[in-house]
């Protein structure tokens, strides 16, 4: 509604910029015409601008978390929620690669919807995608102390007290152009890892 306000505004505003620039090319422009023309501009410049930063286009990543008639809400991976307007204009692609209707999309479907959003924040989903979720992130940034190395691990004392086993692979990257056998107990290190096993190591000094 704002933004049909916005447009009609917008165009008397045309309309008069016309009307006046019709009567300078009868007539001699006045220092008023001129002035009032170039206010007439500069509102019509601020009113395109306030449109443009009104309806910006963007995209949501995240799960169906609910839907409702002709909305759904979408959950980021943040857990932040989104909501998206999708209708039959909306063009949809299913996980198989078809062409899909909004009556195929299902709470807990991952999906990226691009299309225009309002002030709101409400979308008006101009194509949609369900795609597998992607996995889960398990790499982590952890400090240590090691307090005791063998062939192919390393255990390490947080500063919490917490034990860690960290297991060593020929994947493992060093920092620094430092190596495995640069550690020794004492050593302390900073280091990212996943569930399996070391990814990086950097020897702190």
């Amino acid at each position: 509604m704002q933004k049909s306000k916005n447009i009609s505004f917008l165009l008397l505003l045309f309309t008069i910029y016309y009307l006046l620039s019709g009567h300078a090319n009868a007539q001699t422009p006045t220092a008023t015409d001129s002035g009032l023309r170039d206010t007439i501009k500069k509102q019509v410049a601020e009113e395109l601008s306030q449109i443009k930063k009104a309806v910006t286009k963007k995209a949501y990543v995240g799960s169906i978390s609910a839907k409702l008639d002709a909305t759904v809400t979408i959950a980021n991976l943040k857990n932040q929620s989104r909501q998206a307007t999708v209708t039959t204009d909306t063009a949809i692609k299913l996980a198989t690669g078809k062409d899909g209707t909004p009556a195929d999309l299902k709470v807990g479907d991952f999906v990226i919807a691009m299309g225009d959003v309002d002030g709101s924040g409400l979308m008006t989903a101009k194509r949609l995608i369900v795609t597998p979720r992607p996995p889960e992130d398990k790499r982590q940034v952890l400090f240590g102390t090691v307090t005791k190395t063998a062939s192919g691990s390393l255990t390490l004392e947080h500063p919490d007290k917490k034990t860690i086993t960290l297991k060593i692979s020929s994947t493992t990257k060093y920092s620094a152009k430092s190596k495995f056998t640069d550690i020794k107990i004492g050593t302390k290190l900073i280091f990212v890892a996943d569930s399996a096993s070391a990814l990086l190591i950097h020897l702190i000094p």
